[in-house]
Protein backbone atom coordinates (compact mmCIF):
# COMPACT_ATOMS: atom_id res chain seq x y z
CA UNK A 1 0.00 0.00 0.00
CA UNK A 2 1.49 3.34 -1.02
CA UNK A 3 1.34 6.32 1.34
CA UNK A 4 -1.33 8.97 0.94
CA UNK A 5 -0.50 12.25 -0.68
CA UNK A 6 0.38 14.80 2.00
CA UNK A 7 -2.48 17.14 1.09
CA UNK A 8 -4.95 14.23 1.48
CA UNK A 9 -3.38 13.28 4.79
CA UNK A 10 -3.67 16.90 5.93
CA UNK A 11 -7.38 16.91 5.05
CA UNK A 12 -7.88 13.65 6.97
CA UNK A 13 -6.22 15.15 10.05
CA UNK A 14 -8.45 18.21 9.74
CA UNK A 15 -11.54 15.97 9.84
CA UNK A 16 -10.21 14.25 12.96
CA UNK A 17 -9.56 17.65 14.54
CA UNK A 18 -13.14 18.80 13.86
CA UNK A 19 -14.58 15.63 15.36
CA UNK A 20 -12.32 15.94 18.42
CA UNK A 21 -13.28 19.60 18.92
CA UNK A 22 -16.98 18.77 18.59
CA UNK A 23 -16.59 16.04 21.23
CA UNK A 24 -14.50 18.14 23.63
CA UNK A 25 -11.27 16.19 23.27
CA UNK A 26 -8.75 19.03 23.16
CA UNK A 27 -5.65 16.84 23.25
CA UNK A 28 -6.78 14.84 20.24
CA UNK A 29 -7.78 18.04 18.44
CA UNK A 30 -4.38 19.57 19.17
CA UNK A 31 -2.53 16.54 17.80
CA UNK A 32 -4.67 16.41 14.67
CA UNK A 33 -4.25 20.14 14.03
CA UNK A 34 -0.50 19.88 14.47
CA UNK A 35 -0.10 16.88 12.17
CA UNK A 36 -2.54 18.31 9.65
CA UNK A 37 -0.67 21.59 9.46
CA UNK A 38 2.66 19.82 9.07
CA UNK A 39 1.33 17.54 6.33
CA UNK A 40 -0.03 20.56 4.44
CA UNK A 41 3.31 22.37 4.72
CA UNK A 42 5.19 19.29 3.52
CA UNK A 43 2.86 19.03 0.50
CA UNK A 44 3.51 22.67 -0.37
CA UNK A 45 7.23 22.48 0.39
CA UNK A 46 7.67 19.38 -1.77
CA UNK A 47 5.81 21.03 -4.65
CA UNK A 48 8.02 24.12 -4.37
CA UNK A 49 11.42 22.50 -3.88
CA UNK A 50 11.83 23.27 -0.18
CA UNK A 51 13.28 20.57 2.07
CA UNK A 52 11.75 19.63 5.42
CA UNK A 53 13.60 16.36 6.23
CA UNK A 54 10.94 15.15 8.73
CA UNK A 55 11.99 17.86 11.17
CA UNK A 56 9.47 20.06 13.03
CA UNK A 57 11.79 23.07 13.00
CA UNK A 58 12.45 22.78 9.26
CA UNK A 59 8.72 22.49 8.55
CA UNK A 60 8.06 25.75 10.42
CA UNK A 61 10.94 27.36 8.52
CA UNK A 62 9.51 26.01 5.25
CA UNK A 63 6.19 27.67 6.11
CA UNK A 64 7.97 31.02 6.44
CA UNK A 65 9.83 30.46 3.18
CA UNK A 66 6.59 29.56 1.38
CA UNK A 67 5.16 32.88 2.58
CA UNK A 68 8.27 34.80 1.50
CA UNK A 69 8.06 33.22 -1.97
CA UNK A 70 4.41 34.22 -2.26
CA UNK A 71 3.11 30.64 -2.27
CA UNK A 72 1.17 31.34 0.95
CA UNK A 73 -0.50 34.62 1.84
CA UNK A 74 0.21 33.97 5.51
CA UNK A 75 3.34 32.82 7.33
CA UNK A 76 2.14 29.67 9.07
CA UNK A 77 5.51 29.10 10.78
CA UNK A 78 4.35 30.65 14.07
CA UNK A 79 1.20 28.48 14.01
CA UNK A 80 3.26 25.30 13.55
CA UNK A 81 5.56 26.30 16.40
CA UNK A 82 2.59 27.15 18.64
CA UNK A 83 0.83 23.87 17.89
CA UNK A 84 4.01 21.88 18.47
CA UNK A 85 4.65 23.58 21.80
CA UNK A 86 1.00 23.27 22.79
CA UNK A 87 1.09 19.56 22.01
CA UNK A 88 4.16 19.14 24.21
CA UNK A 89 2.64 21.21 27.02
CA UNK A 90 -0.58 19.19 26.95
CA UNK A 91 0.76 15.68 26.53
CA UNK A 92 4.17 15.80 28.22
CA UNK A 93 3.55 18.27 31.03
CA UNK A 94 -0.22 18.10 31.55
CA UNK A 95 -0.43 21.88 31.11
CA UNK A 96 -3.03 23.96 29.35
CA UNK A 97 -1.62 24.59 25.86
CA UNK A 98 -2.96 28.19 25.85
CA UNK A 99 -4.19 27.87 22.28
CA UNK A 100 -7.58 28.88 20.93
CA UNK A 101 -8.26 25.58 19.19
CA UNK A 102 -11.19 26.88 17.15
CA UNK A 103 -9.03 29.69 15.78
CA UNK A 104 -6.21 27.21 15.13
CA UNK A 105 -8.72 24.97 13.31
CA UNK A 106 -9.68 27.86 11.03
CA UNK A 107 -6.03 28.63 10.28
CA UNK A 108 -5.17 24.99 9.58
CA UNK A 109 -8.25 24.74 7.38
CA UNK A 110 -6.93 27.62 5.23
CA UNK A 111 -3.52 25.96 5.08
CA UNK A 112 -5.00 22.60 4.03
CA UNK A 113 -7.04 24.32 1.33
CA UNK A 114 -3.90 26.03 0.04
CA UNK A 115 -2.11 22.65 -0.11
CA UNK A 116 -4.99 21.09 -2.01
CA UNK A 117 -5.16 23.97 -4.49
CA UNK A 118 -1.40 24.01 -5.14
CA UNK A 119 -1.45 20.73 -7.10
Amino acid sequence: MSPKAKDELAADHLLVAREALDNERPGDALNALFYGSEAAIVALADANGIGTKKNHHLKASAAAELHQKGVLKTDFGPLLRQLNQGRKDYWYEGDDPHIDLENAYDEVSHLVTAAQEDK
